[in-house]
């Protein structure tokens, strides 16, 4: 069977098979090329490159005449797909079949202007933050830089775009009150234990969830942050835990252990059974279940809802606080820079800009 437009054919011992000008003989007769593989799109992406070959003396126009949709089908799964981590190609995936595809993916690849993308950005600025406008934005550049260098596209149209201005966000942690009451109720129940490794180390609830005892030194009083653990998509309706790397090659970190936390993770480990620090037999407890039950405590405690994640923030602020240097922070949050963690907890310096007026006020 044949895809329609295309020269490309399901042979019967399961194979794609893709055919192409090769050459053209004196007499005016084709000769034609073939490729094969057992995945269509490996057939398409080779084709695309073999026809812009036979066609570098022609109108670059005449290179590539598919849509942006054919073109991201085949970035996605060729390109990016064997490259990123796999919740980094879900987020790709769902931002083109959200927010790229339904309104310029008709457009042919070679004709899409800066125009469109002018009228796309205003468009998605609608109904989405300034944070994923840019967001979306990154991700159909990546994939039209891909073009630009296969010579598929002359030049890339998301370049030198105006895009809506981003605003700080700020970042949201508990207040001292707050965070005494939630780790107070937490120390009474295992189940919490979560909680208390994020206040006290700042870890990332990926990192938590796939946080093993052989992660823990005891005598060197350390925790080894190695992997780290999501449910993601892995086929149409289906999810799977994927433990996998941290988020960066600064997130794999080595973090101290206080004397407190030690003499808890102690008592903990004497009846655990499992491999992970929080876990039942030898499977880990996933981030949605920690995170269902942090909800549950904070309605218990009659605190606002915060998401997970601001336990983290209650960490890096506290240590703010408390006057520890920003590369400190930095190193234990796992960030790619000291600038990234001056950008986000900018709002948190306020006690110190404060004393810092009041002194020159008295000069």
């Amino acid at each position: 069977m044949a895809k329609r437009g295309e020269n490309i054919y399901k042979r019967k011992d399961g194979r794609w098979e893709g055919r192409y000008i090769k050459e053209r003989k004196t007499d005016g007769k084709i000769r034609y090329g073939y490729i094969y593989s057992r995945k269509y799109l490996e057939v398409k992406h080779k084709l695309m490159l073999l026809k812009a070959d036979s066609l570098r003396d022609t109108a670059f126009q005449s290179y590539y005449a598919g849509t942006l949709t054919e073109w991201l089908e085949v970035w996605l799964d060729t390109i990016a797909k064997p490259k990123v981590k796999l919740s980094t190609y879900n987020s790709y995936k769902s931002k083109v079949q959200l927010h790229i595809t339904p309104t310029i993916g008709n457009i042919r690849l070679h004709e899409l202007v800066p125009a469109d993308i002018n009228q796309w950005i205003l468009q998605l600025s609608l109904t989405l933050s300034p944070s994923s406008v840019h967001a979306v934005h990154r991700v159909l550049k990546t994939a039209l830089t891909q073009a630009e260098r296969q010579d598929l596209l002359k030049k890339n149209p998301t370049l030198n775009i105006d895009l809506p201005k981003l605003e700080k966000q700020r970042v949201r942690a508990f207040s001292i009150e707050q965070q005494k009451k939630i780790k107070e109720a937490a120390r009474k129940d295992e189940r919490y234990l979560p909680i208390i490794l994020a206040l006290e180390t700042g870890m990332r609830i990926g990192e938590i969830s796939a946080l093993r005892w052989t992660d823990i030194d005891f005598s060197e009083k350390t925790i080894h942050i190695k992997r780290t653990l999501q449910r993601l998509q892995v086929d149409k309706g289906k999810t799977a835990i994927i433990e996998g790397t941290p988020k960066t090659f600064q997130s794999e970190r080595i973090l101290p252990l206080s004397k407190q936390l030690e003499a808890y993770l102690s008592k903990i480990k004497q009846t655990s059974e499992s491999l992970y620090v929080v876990g039942l037999a030898e499977s880990c407890t996933e981030p949605r279940t920690i995170t269902y039950r942090f909800k549950k405590l904070l309605d218990q405690l009659q605190i606002a809802q915060l998401p997970f994640h601001a336990l983290r923030h209650t960490f890096a602020t506290r240590c703010l606080e408390l006057s520890v240097n920003i590369a400190t922070i930095s190193s234990m949050l796992g960030h790619t820079s000291t600038k990234m963690t001056l950008d986000v907890y900018t709002n948190s310096f306020m006690k110190d800009e404060r004393q810092a007026i009041e002194k020159i006020s008295t000069l």
